[in-house]
């Protein structure tokens, strides 16, 4: 737990709703002449009331008392123009104080997923994916009611202050008995919404492992279903659920008790005030008139209207306080990796690529040292080793998925930490073994992030992918819609459209990361001929699982626990005695070959 998440748990509910009106209140600017007729129009509702209770005082005192004709025929019209009045304003300030406040959360929500979008790729690394989807849609949800609850908060203690004026006006010592109890009624109010908060927040946890689950079982159907697991993956999200309704259940329980004790503790000066006036009014002449009477209490009557809703308010505050801590922590996030104030957009690259003296430390692990690289333009650089060598980490280093602990990757001598993201991510296409396809045609996964060009565009790359030929053949060609992942599509095809996307964007730098290491001889084959086009003239590192896919790099990096053990061509390394030789052989004795790595290391001799 972070200490800002810390510091808003120990928060009163003073405080808590100061850190929800600061969070909420931004997003108010945009429609400020909105909310000022909002606001109007609450005025406007909290007429009848008041004016309600004075009519109550004219009604007994000339109709009642004096018998005045003209009181007893205006006063019903008066009320009924009042009341007309009333609920004109009451359609309008419901309608637009709901249109308000989901443009408002609306605004929010894209806040908070633009946040996450732009966090740094550690943060991914450290928050499931259904944790962020919680706290996106679910938390950002649960704060719809906070807005039109602010809106309300202010109505109805404007209506409480209007009301309170009327009975001070009528009684003054009367009012301030009813009231005296205010501060004890404050007390049910606290001790039930902490526990209410408590119970919000375990349930929002509980919530976002829930949906973690159900994510991780639906994206992982295939597993689930080849280990038989269906059966225990219900019964656990059933648990899960179990415990989900416990901590339900004692939050309705908690709400439920707060009306009823805040009631019961408020009715006492009621009770008294009651007992008083009727004492009041045996006295001969009575201290209090009936049309006084009848104004008190028909006031004090209407108040428990704007009580009883604040204290309903301050309840549903108490189910939106934690979401809001959670919302508020996300945007106490902060990306690891910034752009400098003063970044410049890098050139398109011209010379090489370099990593001096480069350290990376991953929490409490050193996974790069003194790590040193040069690679010239349309050099192609290999990165072998075992695996946690550190080789994706090279790899992740140069855009600047991760930020180099010290030392410095340059690209033309320009440190890529004082080049903008943008122009520094534009400039480098990157293709992964497990290649990520969005659920959208096949057009619009080779043209992402460069929506602009064209079909003819896009089917040129596919052809230089060697993908047309297989995409023509899908039930809509390249409109076809290919599933979550590209599911429908085989590992190779995949990968191959991952390839006609990086040549569409056509980058002067191309890093590939084991891009051939799943797939079966005959769709690596295919793929390989692609990879061979899409290196030519670029400035290409990649991971390799299968050395023999590097023969003909310019230059082969091993690397071994986050250092390089040795470097040089293909035929240099096979005749040292060193990583590299052990790591061919044994890769040819795994494929059941090894006359063919026995032959490759004798192979520099016949030269």
């Amino acid at each position: 737990m972070g200490e800002r998440e810390k510091k808003l748990r120990e928060l009163k509910g003073t405080d808590q709703l100061r850190e929800a009106l600061k969070l909420v209140s931004p997003y108010f600017r945009p429609y400020k002449k909105q909310l000022f007729w909002v606001f109007i129009l609450a005025l406007l509702t909290n007429i009848f009331e008041p004016s309600l209770a004075i009519s109550a005082k004219l009604f007994v005192k000339y109709v009642a008392e004096e018998h005045n004709a003209i009181y007893a025929v205006a006063v019903p019209f008066i009320l009924y123009g009042l009341f007309i009045i009333r609920e004109i304003s009451n359609f309008n300030y419901d309608y637009f104080r709901e249109k308000m406040s989901l443009q408002v959360v609306q605004d929010l929500q894209s806040s908070v997923y633009n946040h996450f979008t732009h966090l740094s790729t550690d943060h991914f690394d450290s928050m499931s994916t259904g944790e962020m989807m919680s706290r996106t849609v679910q938390d950002v949800r649960n704060m719809q009611n906070t807005v039109p609850m602010v809106i309300d908060l202010v109505k109805q203690v404007i209506k409480l202050i209007a009301l309170a004026a009327v009975c001070i006006y009528m009684q003054p010592w009367l009012t301030a008995i009813t009231f005296i109890t205010v501060p004890i009624i404050i007390w049910p109010v606290s001790v039930f919404g902490s526990r209410m908060r408590k119970y919000t927040r375990k349930g929002l946890a509980q919530a976002s492992d829930i949906n973690s689950h159900m994510q991780e079982t639906f994206s992982g159907a295939r597993i689930v279903k080849a280990f038989a697991q269906e059966d225990e993956e219900v019964a656990y999200y059933r648990e899960n659920m179990d415990k989900m309704l416990k901590i339900q259940l004692k939050y309705v329980k908690s709400k439920a008790l707060q009306g009823p004790v805040t009631n019961l503790i408020s009715i006492i000066p009621v009770a008294i005030v009651i007992g008083i006036v009727a004492q009041w009014m045996i006295v001969d002449p009575p201290k209090i008139t009936q049309s006084n009477a009848m104004a008190f209490f028909t006031a004090l009557g209407l108040m428990s209207v704007p009580l009883r809703d604040l204290a309903r308010i301050q309840g549903n505050f108490q189910t939106t306080f934690g979401s809001i801590d959670r919302v508020l922590e996300v945007f106490g996030m902060k990306a690891s990796v910034q752009e400098a104030p003063d970044a410049v957009d890098l050139a398109p690259m011209q010379k090489e690529i370099v990593y001096q003296e480069v350290f990376f430390k991953y929490q409490d692990q050193m996974v790069l040292k003194n790590f040193n690289m040069i690679a010239k333009k349309g050099e192609l650089i290999a990165l072998v080793g075992p695996s946690g060598a550190g080789k994706t980490t090279v790899v992740n280093l140069l855009p600047r998925f991760y930020e180099a602990t010290s030392g410095q990757v340059l690209i033309d001598g320009v440190d890529v930490r004082n080049a903008t993201l943008k122009s520094l991510r534009h400039q480098i296409g990157i293709v992964t073994q497990e290649t990520f396809l969005f659920n959208d045609t096949v057009e619009n996964n080779i043209k992402y992030g460069i929506p602009e060009k064209g079909l003819d565009q896009v089917v040129a790359a596919a052809r230089a992918a060697n993908a047309h030929e297989f995409i023509e053949k899908l039930p809509d060609a390249y409109k076809t819609v290919i599933g979550e992942r590209g599911v429908r599509l085989s590992g190779g095809e995949r990968q191959r459209i991952a390839i006609a996307r990086a040549l569409l964007r056509n980058p002067p730098i191309l890093l590939l990361d084991e891009a051939t290491s799943s797939l079966d001889t005959e769709s690596e084959r295919e793929v390989q001929k692609a990879l061979d086009h899409l290196m030519k003239n670029r400035t290409t590192i990649a991971i390799a699982h299968r050395l023999s896919t590097v023969r003909n790099a310019d230059r082969i990096i091993v690397m071994e626990n986050g250092e390089i053990n040795e470097q040089g061509a293909h035929e240099e390394l096979l005749a040292c005695s060193g990583l590299y030789r052990k790591l061919y052989e044994m890769q040819f004795l795994i494929d059941g070959a090894p006359g063919l790595a026995q032959a490759a290391v004798r192979e520099p001799d016949k030269k």
